[in-house]
């Protein structure tokens, strides 16, 4: 794990000492953002849901009309896992989800506890299909999956849930749509919401949104994983980019 404040220009040298400097949280001066890269970003335990994921996994991966897609689509296990410990961590209690990538990342979000509330929204009717089928067979918390436009269904889902402890954005496709969609969802957001984007270096829409997000005035901690990238609004914690290796 390595960890470095996010720069727009670095030349590699420059780059590889601030690598080493920063390797495993030493070099971030918040103790908020230490634990959570420490404790939760770089904590390799497997938890007791896991398994039961990854062998439905297989299972779906197995069924012959599925399988492609789900091995196309699906959430990676290592992102999954990730998804766990945040919701865990932060004991995230109304979740949603925009776009379900086959219902395995939001049986990820939702197993850490029961008594939790998820909107999942999907607008693939042939995925929505098959979270069903997850959900069926391992959710430990009701989901209330909604398909249709994402557009149309985020705010009648945004007013059902009503604050926002944790959002997963899964919409590597909506280019046209996703600050509208960060905008909304940051309308119901308080202290302690989590937001977590899939994909933000996949496109230069993607990278382009991630630039603006981590320039909101709103948002104060932006943790930048490659593959993934974590949003925070804690007003307690100064306004800071970085960059971690995951």
């Amino acid at each position: 794990m390595q960890i470095i404040p996010k720069v727009n220009t670095l030349r590699k040298g420059a780059l590889l000492y601030r690598c080493i400097r920063y390797r495993k949280g030493f070099g971030v001066h918040s103790p908020f953002v230490f634990n959570l890269i420490t404790k939760v970003i770089e904590e390799k335990c497997s938890y007791y849901s896991f398994y039961d994921i990854e062998l439905l996994r297989k299972q779906l991966l197995q069924t012959r009309s599925i399988g492609e897609i789900v091995k196309r689509e699906s959430i990676r296990a290592k992102h999954g896992a990730l998804l766990f410990r945040l919701t865990n961590y932060f004991k995230s209690k109304n979740i949603l989800q925009i776009g379900t990538t086959m219902g395995l990342s939001t049986l990820y979000l939702t197993s850490y506890a029961t008594g939790l509330k998820c909107i999942a929204l999907e607008n693939v009717p042939e995925f929505a299909a098959i979270a069903r089928q997850a959900f069926a067979k391992e959710g430990r918390n009701p989901v209330d999956l909604r398909i249709g436009n994402y557009k149309d269904l985020l705010p009648q889902a945004l007013n059902d849930i009503n604050s926002l402890d944790f959002v997963f954005f899964n919409t590597l496709y909506e280019q046209q749509n996703n600050l509208w969609l960060f905008n909304e969802c940051m309308k119901y957001a308080h202290n302690d919401t989590v937001f977590v984007f899939e994909g933000i270096k996949a496109s230069r829409k993607m990278r382009e949104l991630w630039e603006e997000i981590c320039a909101c005035p709103e948002v104060t901690v932006t943790l930048d994983l490659y593959s993934l990238g974590i949003v925070l609004f804690n007003k307690k914690l100064h306004k800071r980019d970085y960059i971690v290796y995951f």
